[in-house]
Order: C-alpha cells, then sequence, then structure tokens
C-alpha cells in the first residue's frame, strides 16, 4: 500500500460530509478510510485531539455522523460505519498526512531496500518532506527516500528509541 496522493470517490464525499461535525466538536479529522474486510464494507473515521480521544468522545457524535452518511448517495455500498481515535500508532496513509508528521518517531517500511537504510522495515524519526521525498533519521543515520517507495507509515509512539528525539 503505497502513500496515496488523496481521497477515494467514497472517502472524499465522506470527508467532505463528516469533516464539517468532528471540527465542530472540537476534534480533528485525522483520515477517512474506505475499507473492504472480508465480505463487508467499512466506513471508518478516524478523529484526534491533542489529549487523546476516548470512546465518550467517539459516542458524543457517532449518531450526528451517522445521520449525515445516511444522507450520502454512497450510503449503500457501506456495510460497517465507525468513529474511533486515529490511535497511538496511526498510519500515515496520505501524502498531506507527511507534512503533520514531521519530527514524529515512525516505523517506516519500504517496498525494497533503500540507500541509506539497513532494512525494509525501520524505526526512526521523520525529520522532513519536501513534497517527493521524506528525510528520515535513526540509528542508521539519515536517509533520503521517495514517497514511491514507501510502503508503509505508522507513528511509532512508544518509548524504544527516544533518544532520537532528543538528538
Amino acid at each position: 500500500m503505497a502513500l496515496a496522493k488523496g481521497f477515494g470517490a467514497v472517502e472524499a464525499a465522506a470527508e467532505k460530509a463528516v469533516r464539517p461535525i468532528v471540527e465542530e466538536h472540537g476534534y480533528s479529522l485525522w483520515d477517512v478510510v474506505f475499507i473492504k474486510e472480508g465480505a463487508c464494507w467499512y466506513l471508518r473515521v478516524l478523529i484526534d485531539k491533542p489529549q487523546g480521544i476516548s470512546i465518550d468522545d467517539c459516542t458524543s457524535i457517532d449518531g450526528l455522523i451517522n445521520a449525515e452518511i445516511d444522507k450520502q448517495d454512497f450510503v449503500d455500498k457501506i456495510d460497517y460505519l465507525e468513529i474511533g481515535s486515529a490511535g497511538l500508532e496511526r498510519a500515515v496513509r496520505r501524502v498531506e498526512q507527511l507534512s503533520a508528521s514531521i519530527g514524529r518517531k515512525i516505523k517506516l517500511k519500504t517496498y525494497k531496500l533503500c540507500e541509506g537504510l539497513p532494512e525494509k522495515s525501520v524505526k526512526c524519526v521523520l525529520e522532513s518532506f519536501d513534497g517527493d521525498k521524506i528525510m528520515v533519521k535513526g540509528e542508521f543515520g539519515t536517509a533520503q527516500i521517495s514517497v514511491g517507495e514507501v510502503s508503509t507509515i505508522n507513528y511509532d509512539d512508544f518509548d524504544d528509541f527516544d533518544e532520537l528525539m532528543e538528538e
């Protein structure tokens, strides 16, 4: 799964429909994911706030989001609607999420071994993004990788390599 440049049609329409509700309630919209799992299609609305998201936060806007999605033309394509936290290990799936992730500890996976990386899966810090390439820093040093080479990026907010953030 490479980083997407934007939303698919259902994700884009859902994002447009739910963003005002999410933001009116003091949350930020991290992502909208439309994905097939088994025989069912899920629409996931992933929200965030600085203090983290609780179950109460999700349920406080669930009814409003559900009512808005029910009005949309694509509602017949969705089997399940889920509202949840973006999470500590949130996926960075879209190019536009990279700028918001600069300075974060991440788990980076690439399709092939890239120059400067010791292996295809590394823990590092996302140092910068220039629109085409990302610069990462880890125990291996620094490396510049084309976004097209990236398989997945997930936040890694655990304390096993705090020293990277201090350097």
